[in-house]
């Protein structure tokens, strides 16, 4: 089995996160969203300078974005921060061909930590209704689905977190 390695975003990353935010959203959203949706969705969002601007947020821990490497190369990512309404799981996407190699929990339990250490006792996070490798990810991980705040077309899920389930 291949060992990842994972670490904080870097402003060097920024294109190779953003490649694979494309390739994530095309593979996951394909059946939900056209193409021209999705590319200006993820030119939008993930615009490697928008990803740079996050870099002074990491290196002074108010954020955490995190990159998984098969090597050298990022393949995936996960990017948990403080919200107005405590702490949000914003975005964790993988290149599809890493899927089910355990590399989400490995940047979902690095994410814990960070809630954790910052005294949050829950997060949480909006997936599209239609997302069911996200709805699954995300169920498997403890986090349960409360429709009473979801979003248009949203879920909104919430994990509660305590420092035994959390590893540094």
């Amino acid at each position: 089995m291949t060992a990842f390695d994972y670490r904080s975003l870097q402003v060097n990353d920024a294109e190779a996160v953003f490649a694979v935010a494309r390739e994530a959203w095309q593979f996951t959203y394909a059946t939900v969203f056209d193409p021209a949706f999705i590319d200006q969705f993820v030119r939008t969002n993930y615009a490697p300078e928008r990803l740079r601007d996050l870099v002074p947020l990491i290196e002074a821990s108010q954020i955490c974005f995190d990159v998984a490497l098969d090597v050298d190369q990022i393949i995936g990512f996960c990017n948990i921060g403080p919200s107005a309404h405590g702490a949000q799981l914003f975005r964790i996407y993988l290149r599809p061909a890493y899927i089910g190699r355990g590399i989400g929990s490995a940047l979902l339990t690095r994410g814990e930590s960070f809630v954790h250490t910052r005294g949050f006792v829950s997060y949480y996070c909006f997936v599209h209704k239609d997302n069911e490798l996200g709805k699954r990810l995300y169920l498997r991980h403890g986090f349960r689905h409360h429709p009473a705040f979801d979003q248009s077309d949203e879920w909104y899920m919430e994990k509660q977190i305590s420092g035994d389930q959390v590893m540094p």
